[in-house]
């Protein structure tokens, strides 16, 4: 039997590159079919990230192989009702910003995420939720560290979507032209672009209570790493 699964991307950089790793080795692995649901957010980030040619490895747009947007599920997420009547093994929502658990936890459906996820535990589909909050640290995008910049412009020219801009005399990425594909590190004869970089981040309290909250969510399982999205899936049977 094909593992169907339902898998809702939001607008974080933490944990997102190894989320579509662990994407991509279960629909290598298991021949499952992975219906991706992106938020807004998550429109721009995977672009940022440049993660746009995996996403289309993972779900090329096959039955049950989608990429479901605000603007393809409209105001109501149509394919949210698949969730309702249980056509999917487990919905995992990774990475979970911490906007998303805020409303999930808060009864909110107001996304194409939260809708998914409110419509799953209707339909008694386990959820999978791995927070951006739950490790302390964030992913950065490619960035150009200026201090250590001295100004040659070789990144300038390199970039095929024109998303190096000169401010003040030293370039800077615009993120929202920026697709990762990382020709300006290489171009940079002193290391001063540097992309995917690990920030420590402070976990706010209010973060830390939703998690805990949604810990207790009936349906709900909370997992601190891609791996974990693993081990819990096979833990519920859903991969064998």
């Amino acid at each position: 039997m094909v593992v169907r699964l339902a898998w809702c991307v939001t607008g974080a950089g933490t944990f997102l590159r190894e989320t579509f790793k662990v994407m991509l080795e279960i629909k290598e692995r298991y021949g499952a079919r992975i219906t991706t649901f992106l938020s807004e957010a998550a429109e721009e980030v995977l672009r940022i990230y440049g993660l746009e040619g995996l996403l289309r490895r993972i779900s090329p747009g096959g039955y049950y192989e989608e990429v479901v947007t605000s603007g393809v599920a409209g105001s109501s997420c149509v394919y949210a009702g698949r969730l309702a009547i249980g056509r999917y093994s487990a919905l995992v929502v990774s990475p979970a910003t911490s906007n998303t658990v805020a409303k999930i936890v808060a009864g909110i459906a107001d996304t194409v995420v939260t809708t998914a996820v409110a419509q799953a535990v209707k339909g008694g589909v386990p959820v999978v939720i791995l927070p951006c909050d739950v490790q302390g640290e964030t992913v950065s995008p490619c960035t150009v560290h200026r201090d250590e910049c001295d100004g040659c412009m070789s990144c300038v020219d390199v970039c095929p979507w024109g998303a190096i801009e000169v401010v003040e005399g030293l370039p800077r990425i615009n993120l929202l032209r920026c697709r990762g594909c990382e020709r300006c590190v290489s171009a940079c004869p002193r290391g001063a672009i540097r992309c995917w970089e690990r920030i420590t981040v402070r976990i706010r309290d209010v973060d830390r209570g939703n998690i805990e909250r949604l810990r207790r969510m009936e349906g709900v399982y909370v997992v601190t790493s891609p791996g974990g999205i693993l081990e819990k899936l096979a833990e519920l049977g859903v991969l064998k």
